[in-house]
Parts: C-alpha cells; structure tokens; sequence
C-alpha cells in the first residue's frame, strides 16, 4: 500500500463530499420548514441565549441565518462540495472550497440545533481536518489531518460501543429487535423475522457492542487484517442505512476509512517485523480511548440528564 497521504485524501474527500451533498440536498428539499411558519424558524431558534446579545450580533446572524440568506448558503455548500474532488485533484483552490464548507456546516449547526445527527459532526470534523492540512499545505499537515481523522473515527465508534454496554437497555436480547420495530427507525419485515429469534437479536446485538468497543484495533491490525474490522463497519452501516434510514451515516463513517488504513500502514512499516509490540501498543491505545469515551460519554449523560 503507498505511504503517499494523497490518495488517502481523495478518497475521503469523494465519499464525504457525496455524502454531504446528498445531505444537502435534503436541506433544500425540505426548505419549507426553515420558514418563519416552518419547524426551523429563525424567529424561534434565533431566540435562544446564545445568538441573542449586542444588537449587531443578533442583527447579523438574522441576515445572515433567516430563511433566503440561509437557503442561499446551502446553494452555496452544494456547489462547493461537488466542485471540491475537481479542485483537489487539479491542485487549485482546494483550501478555498474546503473553506466554504466548513463555514457552511458551522452556519447548519448554529441554524438548527435540534434534527442534527452524529454523521452531521463527522462531516463538519472530516472537512475541518481537511480544511486545516490544506491550509498547512505540508507533508506533515497532510498526515496529521490523516491521523486526527482516523483518531476520531475509533473514538466515535468507542464512545458508541461504551454507551451501549453500559446501557441497561443493550444488556437485554431484544435491543435490536426493538429499534427495528419503532415507527422512526424500524423495518417491518426486519421486525418480524427478528420477533421469534431471540439468539439472532442477542448476536446482533452483542455483536455490534463488542466491534464498536474492539474497532480502534483496526489501526495495528495491519493491511490487509484492518480490513476485517472496516468491512464490519461497512455492513454495518449499509444495513442501518436500508433499515434504518440512516444513509447520512454510511456516507460520513466510511469516508474515514481511507485514513484507518493510512494510519494502519504506517504503524505496521514502523513497527516492521515487531507485530506483538504493535499489538500491545493498541490494547494501551484502545485503552486509552477508552478513558476518553468513558470521560465523553459520562458528561453527555450529566449534561443532557438522561441515559441511553
């Protein structure tokens, strides 16, 4: 596998920017709800503490984030995110165009603070990094966007596994089952082969807690053993995407990939012949993650007074 961080690049960059597109889209679809009568309304959202202060701030943000500007905005993002492949592989603008995105996702964020999802940060994380190695326009700035990346995707899917262990709810055999079967995020025809299968429910739903929990070993897996581990992720995200509806997710997740296995090349080169030492590394590093799930998880739950 090369070592060269470019092709690594682009290949996020093809996955997330379909992604977000496709996102984006959604957004203009439904602009009807970001109205002053819709769901969004700038005139209720814009009325909480944090964008209400001095008259110029509150000013900006409303000609800036009321219904026309922000439609216009997402015009905006949609153009960049179809024009960024082209210049990143031109080598022209790239910064620029990674620019406008990012400022776009920050300006989705602040505009809708409710109806937003993790595949939604992890874009508004991808580019960022992106956006940052661009901006250093080094070797090193490149692989570090590469290892920030790789580093936020294990920790996101350790955050998710610790969460699920801890909850009372995934300690069951019917976790899966009942997701499935919801009216928001189930499937009937899933929900009614799972319903007189309780060791299918059981292995699927210990099995998701167990990959989510063990994924950051992917990156001193090696290549091709990293691949074990994303071509879990990929199932995984496909089938919550057909079932689920959650098509933003597969999009957002699997665009990190090309950094995992960047990441898992150039521990196994550095490492060499020395595969126990790289795998002790990564039962320190899983552990360490875990410290900072355990730390992340545990705020969320204080912050938001509930349990998953």
């Amino acid at each position: 596998m090369p070592t060269d961080p470019s092709p690594y690049i682009f290949s996020i960059v093809l996955f997330a920017s379909l992604g977000a597109s496709i996102s984006t889209l959604e957004w203009i679809h439904g602009r009807r709800q970001l109205k002053d009568d819709g769901l969004f309304s700038w005139e209720v959202i814009g009325s909480r503490s944090l964008t209400v202060g001095p008259r110029l701030l509150s000013t900006s943000l409303y000609r800036l984030l009321s219904f026309r500007p922000f439609v216009g905005i997402l015009i905006l993002r949609l153009f960049a995110l179809l024009l960024l492949p082209f210049a990143l592989w031109f080598g022209h603008g790239s910064a620029v165009v990674l620019a406008l995105v990012v400022c776009s996702s920050l300006a989705m964020h602040l505009r809708s603070p409710w109806g937003m999802d993790g595949s939604d940060q992890m874009f508004t994380q991808i580019f960022g990094a992106l956006f940052l190695g661009q901006l250093g326009g080094s070797p090193l700035s490149y692989k570090a966007s590469l290892w920030y990346i790789a580093g936020q995707s294990c920790l996101s899917y350790l955050t998710a596994g610790i969460a699920k262990a801890e909850s009372h709810h995934w300690h069951g055999t019917n976790a899966v089952f009942a997701v499935f079967n919801t009216r928001t995020y189930g499937y009937e025809p899933v929900a009614r082969f799972l319903l007189h299968r309780p060791d299918i429910t059981r292995i699927l739903t210990w099995g998701a807690v167990i990959m989510e929990c063990s994924f950051s070993l992917a990156l001193v897996a090696g290549f091709p053993g990293c691949l074990i581990f994303l071509a879990w992720g990929v199932a995984f995200h496909l089938m919550n995407a057909v079932v689920m509806g959650l098509n933003s997710f597969f999009w957002s997740f699997v665009a990190t990939y090309p950094a995992i296995i960047y990441c898992a090349v150039m521990i196994e080169r550095a490492h060499g012949n020395r595969g126990s030492a790289s795998w002790v590394a990564g039962v320190i590093l899983l552990f360490l993650l875990g410290f900072c799930a355990r730390r992340l998880y545990g705020f969320a739950r204080k912050r938001n007074g509930t349990v998953v």
